[in-house]
């Protein structure tokens, strides 16, 4: 005759407390690690900007990794300033903003990591309005959001 298992009285009330104490504790879901890389030249408005962005990986060195990859993928840049990618921001669940000056040959460009879209967004408008001429601070643009993480 075939037994089956039965728990004793309570084992799986202890289990049930053991998963939502891991719950409560604030564990994060795997994959939450982000990463930002650029390719900064001194004059962005003749040699252009490389970017590469990550997000939602297992590791911070998978996501720096991806970062660069893309940054050192960017086509539409020259290849000195794609050889110029670094890594300048790492994060986890954060979200990670671009913003640019949409005419080609202007220098206008900001980045910013922050806890919400919104902030990130805004603290990288300000960066770009920061590094563009006067003239052409209105025409910043929000590029680029990726969170992490959320």
């Amino acid at each position: 005759m075939l037994q089956l298992y039965r728990p004793p009285p309570g084992a799986l009330l202890l289990a049930g407390a053991l998963v939502l104490a891991g719950v409560a504790a604030g564990t994060k879901p795997a994959g939450a690690e982000g990463a930002l890389a650029v390719g900064l030249p001194g004059d962005v408005g003749r040699q252009g900007l490389a970017v590469g962005w990550a997000v939602n990986h297992g590791t911070r060195a998978a996501a720096q990794a991806e970062a660069l990859r893309r940054c050192r993928d960017a086509k539409e840049v020259p290849q000195a300033t794609r050889d110029l990618c670094k890594v300048v921001e790492t994060f986890d669940d954060a979200c990670v903003a671009l913003a640019l000056d949409p005419d080609s040959g202007t220098p206008g460009r900001g980045w910013a990591v922050a806890e919400t879209r919104e902030a990130a967004e805004t603290a990288a408008m300000e960066d770009c309005r920061q590094s563009s001429d006067e003239k052409r601070r209105a025409a910043c643009r929000v590029a680029l959001v990726r969170c992490d993480g959320r």
